[in-house]
């Protein structure tokens, strides 16, 4: 699109000069003849994909992800940089005096920066307003966060799981946030990341996440919603034992079903005629009794793993809900004096899991609670389905001579388990538990066993995060 007339080589003082001259006559020129610049550039961009289009047929696949690994990188430093001068056009749009506002007191920022910012990148005013206020406190509370964000080892989603996550916290307890979950965000995802920030949010103010289930709990409700094709949606908001609690007794009713319904379809079925009195649990387990093959549908399995010395009441600290995440203390203790307790031994360095106690011995029922209760999730790194629901799998082949033993079970989940067997797949076994998984295109990810230290190390003091210059949030 752009051609640049050859000339003979000027003089060295007046080359590069001579040079520019010509360039931006010629470029002046294409711009004209696209029909402005805005035309130009899509041009230029359509020429520069049919080009690129047309190199993909000679890329291997592992250098057809290495690009796409290398343009996630450079969009998430983009995207950071962006954040980085949204800041910085925060602060020099300083607060209005009283009377330029709606409000009688100085605000913090100009009360039109959110207008200013929404006209130049298509945004309403809301969603404007909450850019520059994510990005001066991106920049003020999480230093490091925005770091690595521009380095292109997190991207937005997890810059802002960080955010959003700490938003129910003061200043200085927020910066106390980045230390516990900055050194592993980069390996997990965005939804791992949001769980660990809530177990930091809980053990940087643990008393005042008691106080703030108290109050969500206090707002617990059923609401329904209009949804699309005659349907709606039906949504209880519910502490998070009982939450589980009846979702899995809700499974486990359903697989107690035999027809040719799907898992989902017998569950919403169920929710409608147990609600309606169409049909009761005495039917359900009349069922059971007539074929005792059927799992059963009483009672249900909710695992929580809490430190004993919060059980006792003597700490605080959190417990962990499998497949929901961090819990306050309160809620943990509560959920204990109506359940089973089960003795938890762990490796003090690692936080692996030693030995897993069991008021009964059968041998391989308390192999395969002991693999659930050491890997907690499915085996696969970015796999957070819980353990319990997962098939266990031999990591070396029973048909090759593998031996059914602790260390070489895992827990996948249906999903996974089939993806291992699929062709260019590798599941790497290690001496310490982790599991390194190979895609056929080389690139490597590590699953570790649930990690118990912070149910059974003690407490430490955790320290305040590093103070910014930058000033404070702009609201």
């Amino acid at each position: 699109m752009f051609d640049f007339d050859e000339r003979p080589a000027a003089p060295a003082a007046v080359s590069s000069w001579v040079q520019i001259d010509d360039q931006m006559g010629s470029l002046l020129e294409a711009v004209d003849a696209a029909g402005g610049l805005s035309a130009a550039l899509a041009q230029l961009g359509r020429e520069v994909g049919r080009e690129l289009g047309d190199s993909f047929a000679e890329v291997s696949d592992a250098e057809l992800v290495d690009r796409i690994v290398e343009e996630e990188r450079l969009a998430r430093v983009h995207a950071a940089r962006r954040t980085r001068l949204v800041a910085e056009l925060r602060r020099r749009r300083p607060g209005d005096e009283r009377g330029v506002s709606q409000v009688d007191e100085a605000l913090p920022i100009s009360r039109w920066a959110p207008d200013e910012l929404g006209c130049a990148l298509g945004l309403s005013r809301l969603t404007a307003k909450s850019r520059l206020y994510e990005a001066a406190r991106l920049e003020s509370l999480f230093p490091g966060v925005l770091r690595a964000w521009e380095e292109g080892r997190i991207d937005e989603a997890r810059a802002r799981a960080v955010h959003d996550g700490t938003l129910c916290l003061p200043d200085e307890l927020a910066r106390a946030v980045e230390p516990l979950v900055l050194p592993d965000a980069p390996e997990q995802t965005a939804a791992q990341l949001r769980a660990a920030v809530r177990e930091a949010v809980l053990r940087v103010d643990p008393e005042g996440a008691n106080r703030r289930h108290r109050e969500s709990r206090a707002a617990r409700r059923v609401e329904v919603y209009s949804d699309e094709d005659g349907m709606a949606v039906l949504r209880a908001m519910l502490p998070a034992t009982d939450a589980e609690a009846v979702w899995h007794m809700l499974t486990r009713l359903a697989k107690s079903l035999e027809d040719d319904r799907s898992l989902d379809q017998r569950r919403a079925d169920l929710v409608g005629d147990l609600l309606l009195g169409r049909l009761t649990l005495t039917d359900l387990r009349q069922g059971e009794a007539e074929d005792p093959a059927r799992p059963a549908a009483s009672g249900t399995l909710v695992q929580v793993v809490v430190g004993l010395d919060t059980l006792t009441g003597a700490s605080e600290e959190p417990a962990h809900l499998v497949g929901y995440g961090p819990i306050p203390a309160d809620l943990a203790r509560e959920a204990a004096a109506d359940g089973v307790w089960r003795r938890l031994v762990t490796d003090p360095l690692s936080g692996v899991l030693l030995d897993h106690g069991r008021t009964t011995y059968r041998p391989p029922k308390a192999l395969a609670d002991f693999v659930r209760a050491r890997d907690q999730v499915c085996r696969f790194p970015t796999c957070s389905r819980r353990a319990i629901d997962s098939e266990l799998d031999h990591r070396h082949r029973w048909a090759d001579g593998g031996h059914t033993s602790e260390p070489n079970l895992a827990g996948h989940c249906k999903h996974h388990n089939l993806l291992k067997e699929r062709p260019g797949w590798r599941v790497l076994a290690h001496a310490d538990g982790r599991l390194t998984w190979v895609a056929p295109t080389g690139y490597r990810r590590v699953s570790r066993p649930f990690d118990y230290r912070p149910f059974t190390a003690p407490r430490r003091e955790v320290p305040p995060g590093p103070a910014s210059d930058s000033g404070p949030p702009p609201f």
